[in-house]
């Protein structure tokens, strides 16, 4: 049966009431980051979606939307840029393990983790008397100098791969991972996990009790890093059929309606037309009754860890509205890359046949923690409405999500700013000036790598107010040798296969066509050329090094790659 689905920014309960002890403007105020993995641009109600998010609704009325907020295509480069405000290709995550070539492993800026040319956000701000806690994914490291306890962090309960089963069995995506998927709580692994763990309730859990032991006298940076929705699809057994049937009619008449409530809501431009899928073999009409229940059954199973992650995001808001710390509270909400197209067999070692062999990937079995389904490619596009790609690609479909602020002092809230051309490693800077506390040029007598983000603290009191880049800065991205530049309206993107030849770039007016599926290169050649010296520029500037197109974990094995030691000459 399908459920009313109702969204209205004006109708909703203001957090101006969150609280009757207003905090004095001298106070530091508080900061808390949440981030999902792998959650598309168009799934939250506040961002187009039909997925039920009364709390995250909450923060966008209390709030500002931005529709250009730009990440990595994956995940752990995310999360170091976010942490450090530093270029992947700088901070030590210039490809994300195990996808190391050869010629990559253990050169400068592709340590595999955070190196110790940078400060995470949470050594920044401890050292200026915040208390800091996390909870969640971490994915920066497994090296004992790099685990959260050491970068900065007063308690911490991480996981320290890409992704597990969510339940207490934990399994690795791959064998390739398998080394690094465990958990630690401050420092020491975790050998067993509670009989009724499920990820996203016990990481909401820690940073409920982290928050409670937060001093008195200190304000705190918190980071709550959700390893949902990232596959292996799986929810508690309470919430697996609220959103039975919700999906039966297919991917184009999910996107159709998420296309519709974005022009109404303003998000995007009321001309952008609906483009259907980029692949044209993956219509719902090709698909047989039984793969049609299968698909539909993936995307209720993740529209449902969405809604959790929601309903754990309103029990944090409640425990800071009980410790009267919510009026002075800075929140940030948003995805660390699009939605995932990726199946089981994907990841590095699987096949379908292991698959086959250690899951029960029966339709009736989805969403259980003996199972490994996820949402695929078709879903994952639908997810990126308006977009065209995914994850994993600089297609907007890949590197463009949702970002919320929130919280007091915010100009015109419930706003959406269109204007304000943004990375994340603006958000390092940004949090800095809005706390008051300044990154240092050296930390245990090393020079620091130069900061890749800007503050963009005036949109947050006052959205008039110029944007932090001007239309002729630009923002460079390359990823698994995916590469993109933006500056201004114009993108400049190279893909590698299966996506592109590796070799052509190609042009795109994001003013008029943000799907990107209009190539400009042979209309506009000398812009093209210039957002290509652009691009070259910047790969020099950060180390960036052209993959040999080897694998260093085939190589050596997933032990010996993790250990990350430096190769013979």
């Amino acid at each position: 049966m399908k459920r009313c689905i109702l969204y209205s920014l004006s109708g909703l309960v203001t957090l101006s009431a969150y609280s009757q002890h207003t905090s004095n403007r001298d106070v530091p105020p508080n900061i808390l980051l949440i981030v999902v993995d792998d959650m598309g641009f168009s799934d939250i109600q506040p961002f187009g979606g039909e997925i039920q998010t009364p709390h995250i609704n909450r923060l966008a009325e209390q709030g500002i939307r931005f529709t250009r907020f730009h990440t990595s295509s994956l995940s752990a480069p995310t999360r170091a840029m976010l942490l450090t405000g530093v270029d992947n290709h700088q901070n030590g995550l210039g490809i994300m393990p195990p996808l190391h070539a050869e010629n990559q492993y253990m050169q400068p800026g592709y340590e595999g983790g955070i190196n110790h040319s940078v400060m995470t956000l949470a050594e920044v701000l401890h050292e200026n008397n915040y208390y800091t806690c996390m909870a969640g994914k971490w994915h920066l490291g497994a090296q004992k100098e790099n685990i959260p306890s050491e970068r900065g962090f007063d308690q911490s309960f991480t996981m320290l791969g890409g992704g597990a089963g969510h339940f207490c069995n934990s399994f690795a995506l791959s064998d390739s991972e398998q080394p690094v998927t465990f958990y630690l709580d401050n420092g020491k692994r975790v050998d067993k996990l509670p009989d009724d763990f499920y990820s996203t309730r016990y990481y909401t859990d820690k940073m409920i009790e982290y928050l409670r032991k937060c001093p008195q006298n200190k304000p705190f940076f918190s980071y709550l890093a959700f390893t949902a929705p990232h596959d292996p699809l799986q929810i508690i057994p309470e919430w697996k059929n609220r959103n039975k049937g919700m999906y039966d009619g297919g991917y184009d008449s999910i996107r159709v309606a998420r296309l519709e409530r974005q022009r109404q809501m303003g998000l995007i431009p009321a001309q952008t037309p609906d483009t259907g899928l980029s692949n044209p073999n993956k219509q719902w009409d090709f698909l047989n009754e039984e793969q049609k229940k299968e698909q539909s059954r993936k995307m209720e199973i993740y529209a449902s860890m969405i809604e959790y992650v929601d309903y754990s995001i309103g029990r944090v808001i409640k425990e800071l509205e009980e410790e009267h710390k919510l009026n002075n509270t800075l929140i940030l909400f948003m995805s660390d890359n699009g939605a995932n197209p990726k199946e089981p067999e994907s990841y590095p070692g699987n096949t379908k046949e292991t698959i086959q062999e250690r899951y029960d990937n029966q339709l009736g079995n989805y969403g259980n923690s003996n199972s490994f389904i996820s949402l695929g490619e078709a879903w994952a596009e639908v997810c990126n409405t308006p977009y065209s790609l995914y994850k994993m690609t600089t297609h907007e479909g890949g590197i463009c999500v949702p970002l919320i602020i929130s919280g007091k002092n915010m100009p015109q809230k419930g706003s959406i700013d269109h204007s304000t051309l943004l990375h994340v490693t603006d958000l390092f800077p940004t949090i800095l000036e809005y706390t008051h506390t300044q990154r240092p040029s050296s930390y245990h007598n090393i020079s620091l790598a130069p900061l890749y983000g800007k503050s963009f603290v005036q949109k947050l009191t006052d959205m008039e107010s110029s944007p932090s880049r001007t239309s002729g800065e630009a923002l460079c991205f390359e990823m698994k040798e995916d590469k993109a530049v933006i500056q201004g309206k114009w993108k400049a993107v190279q893909l590698a296969p299966p996506h592109g030849d590796g070799t052509t770039w190609k042009l795109y007016n994001l003013e008029t066509d943000i799907a990107e599926q209009n190539d400009l290169s042979a209309i506009y050649p000398a812009k093209l050329k210039a957002l290509i010296e652009l691009w070259k520029d910047y790969a020099k500037s950060v180390g960036y090094i052209q993959s040999d197109h080897s694998s260093m974990i085939k190589e050596i094995g997933a032990a010996q790659f993790y250990k990350y030691e430096a190769k013979s000459k």
